[in-house]
């Protein structure tokens, strides 16, 4: 199993790769390093902000157009792990 860390590595390396393919998978995979990177450091994320990620990354998930196994399963990496650190970061 990856840490929290490792997946948000993952999502900057992804996002150097969709670099100039595809702006939509480029932005939501840095969004994503991004805001597993804030919650990690124990920042305040914004909800609607939050939300906003997560239903990006769900839609590019189910998107037919993006449907690659292996960006699928990243794309639910980090949706699972930041709806994990946001529970952590709710429950204080």
């Amino acid at each position: 199993m990856a840490t929290d860390a490792e997946i948000a590595n993952d999502m900057a390396a992804q996002a150097r790769y969709w670099q100039g393919r595809d702006l939509l998978v480029e932005r939501a995979c840095r969004d994503a390093a991004h805001m597993l990177r804030s919650f990690i450091e124990g920042k305040r994320v914004d909800g609607r902000t939050y939300g906003g990620l997560c239903r990006r990354l769900l839609n590019l998930e189910l998107s037919k157009r993006h449907k690659q196994p292996d960006l699928s399963f990243k794309l639910d990496r980090a949706r699972l792990a930041l709806e994990a650190l946001n529970c952590r970061a709710r429950d204080g």
